[in-house]
């Protein structure tokens, strides 16, 4: 076992601004008349759209082992088929920084490399952003419908269906959370940043290919909180210079800086 302590926590809260409207799939209507084929997750007690930390995780994840080259594709002999393999490297950053399934320790016989560092809350929009949908729409009604229309190119046959959207402009509130248990945690939080960038460029949820889903990290604020905080004893440690970068580009541009990495 690595030698690990807890040292404290980053606090990273941001803006999530849809700069195109954004769907992601909740429970199916069923098939009711009128129904939506595609509706949005919503809060069931609310009826709020949200952003699930699932999905922010997963796709910032995802596109960081697309960038450091950690999916493998591999022909299955039994399956006849070929299989992509997912980053399950328990000493690789990004398996320390998003996790890894419990076994994959025994079958590659590492080492734990201690809790998943990253933890990333729902994001809900504020009272302001409710307000704001139910002046342009109307009480309670938060999103808007897209109807799309696949053509067969062989038929010309037309298959339309709808997909629910929160609209572009539309603001929620995101919280990462980053436990540090060595120095080196510091550097992998670069990890965070590099997924949101790569988030930006890319999309968030369904029907991005045709549209959907391109957002920006906004008003990004970061609060270290040492150990001492929490209960009481230890020293400070944790360090955070940041007071201007409030974007993912400019952060990871002075990433050093703002962490005080030598």
């Amino acid at each position: 076992m690595p030698d690990l302590k807890f040292m404290g926590k980053y606090i990273i809260t941001a803006d999530i601004r849809l700069k195109t409207a954004l769907h992601i799939g909740g429970t199916e209507e069923g098939f009711d008349i009128g129904g939506l084929d595609n509706p949005v997750i919503k809060d069931k007690v609310t009826g709020v759209p949200y952003i699930p930390g699932s999905s922010l995780k997963g796709k910032m994840r995802s596109l960081l082992e697309w960038a450091y080259g950690k999916i493998n594709f591999g022909f299955n002999q039994e399956k006849k088929e070929y299989e992509g393999k997912v980053c399950t490297d328990p000493t690789h950053p990004i398996g320390i920084v998003f996790g890894v399934p419990a076994d994959a320790y025994k079958k590659q016989g590492e080492l734990p490399s201690g809790p998943t560092r990253l933890t990333v809350r729902d994001a809900y929009p504020d009272k302001e952003q409710i307000k704001d949908w139910e002046a342009k729409m109307e009480e309670k009604i938060y999103t808007e419908i897209k109807t799309e229309n696949a053509i067969d190119r062989l038929t010309s046959s037309a298959n339309p269906r709808t997909m629910e959207r929160v609209p572009a402009e539309s603001v929620f509130k995101a919280e990462f959370v980053f436990d540090v248990y060595s120095p080196e945690d510091v550097k992998h939080l670069k990890l965070l940043f590099q997924g949101m960038y790569l988030l930006e460029e890319s999309y968030l949820g369904g029907g991005g290919t045709r549209g959907s889903g391109k957002i920006k990290f906004e008003n990004i604020k970061i609060t270290a909180r040492d150990k001492n905080e929490y209960i009481g004893e230890g020293e400070k440690r944790l360090i955070v210079n940041q007071n201007t970068y409030n974007t993912p580009k400019p952060i990871l541009g002075n990433f050093n800086t703002i962490f005080r990495i030598e």
